[in-house]
């Protein structure tokens, strides 16, 4: 009998558009960051003449004696507005500069900013630049969508593999390639756990049963994986299964997980 395939991911090619999009999102984030981290610099100083260069006009913040420490940026929102021309989103986590104080201690929540970004030139002479941040309302909650994996998996044939492919893959015990079907490679991440426990399998559709030979089934597990710490970190792997000599194997490890429902356990 013939391995079963094994499944590859597609290759992705950029676009120039997505490429002008992740640039101008990257670019929006480090001038946002520069510009908040020059609220206390000397006009003379190393970040004032870096946000002159990034963003010539824009001027500097001022905090005064209450400073402002940044935490994290991050784009949330890119939106293209003509040709070459970007209204970038930006979340930022911020913190009170408090002397004796760990930032971690004074974090004040997410503010964001909306930071309009403009292309100059193209291919190996594409530059960006930006003008003044404004503050901006931050994303509307939104609504789940529905997710393909909907059916509660009862062949413990199948879940006891689920289980045990993701214990010795997350590395709580056990060797991950007596799990695989032939011809699967799965590159094991670095961290290392103490246990794994699975809460939920479901499947898309039913799934035959494990006697029949070339039979696939498509799942989605939850796991609570708990670290030498005794940390807990809650994920979720989808999973392609082949069914082989009467028993279930791991074919691939899947990206597309959508939106499940809430793992029961």
């Amino acid at each position: 009998m013939k391995p079963a395939a094994v499944a590859r991911p597609a290759a992705v090619q950029q676009t120039a558009d997505r490429v002008g999009d992740s640039g101008a999102a990257g670019f929006a984030e480090m001038v946002l960051g520069v510009w908040l981290e020059s609220g206390t610099a000397a006009e003379s100083s190393l970040e004032m003449a870096q946000l002159r260069l990034l963003a010539p006009g824009v001027q500097a913040p001022r905090w005064g004696r209450r400073p402002v420490a940044v935490v994290q940026v991050a784009a949330v929102r890119t939106e293209r507005r003509g040709a070459g021309v970007w209204a970038v989103t930006v979340a930022a986590r911020l913190a009170d500069a408090v002397a004796g104080v760990p930032v971690e201690q004074s974090v004040r929540g997410l503010r964001y900013f909306t930071v309009p970004v403009t292309e100059t030139g193209s291919g190996d002479g594409r530059a960006y630049v930006a003008g003044a941040p404004r503050e901006a309302a931050g994303p509307q909650a939104g609504r789940e969508p529905a997710s393909p994996y909907t059916a509660r998996v009862e062949d413990t044939a199948l879940t006891d593999t689920v289980d045990g492919f993701l214990s010795a893959f997350l590395g709580a015990g056990g060797a991950v390639e007596r799990y695989l079907a032939p011809g699967a490679v799965l590159p094991r991440p670095e961290a290392r756990f103490a246990a794994v426990e699975t809460l939920q399998v479901l499947s898309q559709g039913r799934p035959v049963g494990a006697g029949q030979d070339g039979a696939t089934a498509r799942v989605r597990a939850g796991v609570t994986a708990t670290d030498a710490a005794g940390r807990t970190w809650p994920m979720a792997y989808a999973l392609t299964l082949t069914a082989r000599d009467g028993r279930w194997e791991i074919s691939s490890l899947d990206t597309d997980l959508a939106a499940p429902a809430a793992f029961r356990s």
